[in-house]
């Protein structure tokens, strides 16, 4: 009876830990076609586009996505401080074709927008390291504050 709960429970546990990895073992694939479209999606209603602001900030978002996901994918063995420039430089020139697209009300909302998004993702990023690369906190034990 004892063998037979202990058999029980190690088949239970194993089959909970297979259905808790991702399929390939790896984190959220990397589907540069989602995220064109679930960016375009959002900024057309973010920004009130009209149809053909959208088609052509489609058009954009799938030009610049290609090359950003590129650069992200060779990024994966090279130097990271490297990949940022690329896209940093990508999204200046981006952000130049869409100034053309884009009223200069719907361009400094999206600019404010972006923002936030980059805020948010320094803030998660610092989380996640903790408070060792902070400068601040750089050479001072966890302890003091």
């Amino acid at each position: 009876m004892k063998r037979t709960l202990i058999t029980i429970f190690t088949i239970l546990f194993i089959s909970v830990l297979s259905f808790a990895q991702p399929p390939g073992g790896q984190g959220r694939q990397f589907d540069p076609e989602e995220m064109i479209k679930r960016q375009t999606e959002q900024m057309t209603t973010d920004l009130n586009l009209n149809e053909e602001q959208t088609q052509k900030v489609q058009a954009l978002n799938e030009k610049y996505g290609e090359k950003m996901g590129e650069i992200f994918q060779n990024a994966q063995q090279g130097d990271r401080e490297q990949m940022r420039e690329k896209m940093d430089s990508l999204r200046t020139t981006k952000d130049v074709e869409l100034k053309e697209v884009l009223s200069d009300e719907q361009f400094k909302k999206h600019q404010k927008i972006q923002e936030g998004r980059m805020e948010r993702f320094r803030q998660m990023r610092n989380n996640r390291q903790g408070d060792g690369d902070r400068p601040e906190r750089r050479g001072k034990p966890r302890g003091d504050k």
